[in-house]
């Protein structure tokens, strides 16, 4: 952590985007899912207080009490501990969690927004890795705090805004 105090002087913001595999260990899960994401935001406090901001890539599923390991698994359970001791760190905080990724490039499609993965009964739930570097980056610019949502696309008049 004290290397990370370092790194992250004069830093207003970062954005988090890193997973745990699922051949990862419970250990290396929890400390990929949940220590850093601890250790930034207390970084980020370290180099601006409350100013600072993180904005953490989750994932959809979290609320499932029992996550197919195909759908994620235990790593959900990590990332759903990860996404609340952010929000209740001492800086801004913002949480995106897309539902399944792909290869797309961004401004394609129709970006969904919903609430406690309630977007996971889409026929297709996926949106394109380059869409929630998007939504992650605008986050950042128009510095949102304290926001969880679930980020999905579908077929239709591309999101411009």
């Amino acid at each position: 952590p004290l290397a990370l105090n370092a790194a992250a002087n004069g830093v207003d913001a970062v954005l988090v985007a890193v997973g745990a595999s699922p051949s990862d260990t419970p250990a290396v899960a929890k400390a990929i899912e949940v220590d850093g994401v601890e250790n930034t935001a207390r970084a980020i406090y370290a180099s601006k207080g409350a100013a600072g901001q993180v904005v953490l890539c989750s994932s959809m599923g979290t609320t499932l009490p029992s996550p197919d390991p195909r759908q994620g698994g235990s790593i959900l359970f990590y990332k759903l501990n990860a996404e609340a001791s952010l929000l209740a760190a001492d800086v801004n905080s913002v949480v995106v969690k897309p539902c399944g990724l792909s290869l797309s490039p961004a401004g394609q499609s129709d970006l969904l927004v919903g609430q406690d993965d309630s977007l996971l009964n889409l026929t297709v739930p996926v949106v394109a890795r380059a869409d929630v570097a998007r939504v992650m980056i605008e986050a950042t610019v128009r510095r949102e705090a304290q926001l969880r949502f679930d980020l999905c696309a579908r077929r239709g008049a591309p999101t411009t805004d």
